[in-house]
């Protein structure tokens, strides 16, 4: 897949200050555990979709997301709540999709790509989001914080460690970026079902759960109107006697 040059250059970039946070989690204490080579690492990344859901679900739904933006973090309460209702009805692909505008996003992606390869993608994407308002504020790359989060899912540090310094698995990042570009993305989060495409959180749940209901032949929910937000009388000037 071919990569637009300015955002390969930007992820070449920024494996340079996550090679400095490698630097700092190796310096921390882990169990010794096998370690594959980076070349290993590399040629995972690519190799399991992220997924969830049956492949036999009727609802197949696309989502670009970036983990720093706060609407994705709301529309996840959405996202959870269709899973409930429509148990094995639903299936959900997660595509990168990390906005400049937000400073660590990018390292929040290359470690839930990271957690990828080790089967653990979707708890850590929720811890993620859980914690948002915890490393979006961070004064340096909150790379401790996202080893932090690894460890408490069990991951293996040692091939997390080297992963989050790979530059094959940033360039992955991107590619999935420059695909919902080319699908004129401009705005996380962005849901697709089938032909159908809903921006931001509101939008998906007020029309992105009625496309779900038709899709599954099921009567859709009345849309409730947002209360109007009043507006100020202007003051009239008194009456000149």
């Amino acid at each position: 897949m071919k990569i637009n040059v300015l955002s390969f250059l930007t992820g070449l970039l920024i494996v340079v200050l996550l090679v400095a946070g490698v630097m700092f989690l190796k310096s921390r204490k882990v169990a010794p555990v096998k370690q594959l080579p980076v070349t290993a690492v590399a040629g995972l990344h690519r190799a399991f979709p992220k997924v969830i859901g049956p492949e036999s679900a009727p609802v197949k739904l696309i989502e670009y997301s970036d983990f720093e933006c706060p609407s994705c973090r709301i529309a996840q309460g959405t996202i959870a709540q269709v899973f409930r209702d429509y148990p094995g009805k639903i299936q959900l692909t997660y595509r990168h999709f990390p906005l400049t505008s937000h400073r660590w996003s990018i390292y929040a992606h290359q470690a839930a790509e990271c957690m990828q390869i080790q089967g653990k993608f979707w708890p850590y994407q929720d811890k993620l989001y859980e914690k948002q308002p915890e490393w979006a504020a961070s004064k340096v790359p909150p790379v401790e914080m996202f080893g932090r989060y690894a460890r408490e899912q069990g991951a293996d540090m040692n091939l997390f460690t080297a992963c989050m310094g790979d530059v094959a698995v940033t360039r992955g990042i991107y590619a999935e970026k420059e695909e919902g570009a080319r699908n004129q993305i401009n705005a996380t989060p962005t849901f697709f079902l089938g032909g159908e495409r809903f921006v931001g959180p509101r939008e998906m749940r007020e029309k992105g759960v009625n496309a779900i209901r038709r899709a599954l032949g099921l009567p859709e929910f009345p849309v409730v109107p947002e209360p109007a937000v009043p507006q100020a009388k202007e003051s009239l000037p008194p009456a000149k006697k």
